[in-house]
């Protein structure tokens, strides 16, 4: 297209000048690539704090799980569904999360005039952004919580009562 568009331009122009033209997207390039690169990094990073903040609530309900297995063997043994146990499990990390993202919700509401300038044509403080994050992260504080909530609801009552 560049030839083109130097052809027509061409007997526009007086003398013998060259018309050289270049694309706007190669000029813009790079002065654009380190606002590129700090998107990439947040992307990256916010990526890994939510695999991090899923690794450690499921760490954490795995971990009360297997201290109240008697527990949790008493429920069944006393007559208590399956569905009861992962319902049970379920519900104490989404209160986990929802205090979590609570607590995060404010400090990044907080925080969101340092961010400001950083953002282009944004508010730091966008609902739809902040209700799409609170969303991202209640699923996902839901899934981390189904392993250690299955395993719970599929406790044998005798062996679990017998545990240490």
């Amino acid at each position: 297209m560049v030839e083109s568009l130097r052809r027509h331009l061409q007997p526009l122009m007086p003398g013998d000048s060259y018309l050289t033209a270049t694309p706007f997207r190669k000029i813009i390039d790079e002065h654009v690539e380190s606002w590129r690169a700090g998107a990439k990094m947040f992307l990256a990073f916010g990526s890994l704090a939510l695999v991090l903040a899923a690794v450690g609530l499921y760490s954490v309900i795995a971990y009360n799980v297997t201290q109240r297995t008697q527990e949790l063997g008493v429920r069944l043994a006393l007559g208590a569904q399956q569905r009861d146990v992962l319902q049970l499990i379920v519900a104490e990390g989404f209160r986990y999360a929802v205090v979590g993202v609570a607590i995060g919700g404010i400090i990044a509401l907080g925080a969101a005039g340092r961010v400001q300038p950083l953002l282009f044509n944004q508010s730091a403080r966008d609902p739809v952004v902040f209700g799409a994050a609170i969303g991202i992260l209640l699923v996902v504080a839901i899934v981390a919580t189904l392993v250690p909530a299955w395993r719970a609801s599929r406790l044998d009552a005798n062996i679990a009562l017998r545990a240490e």
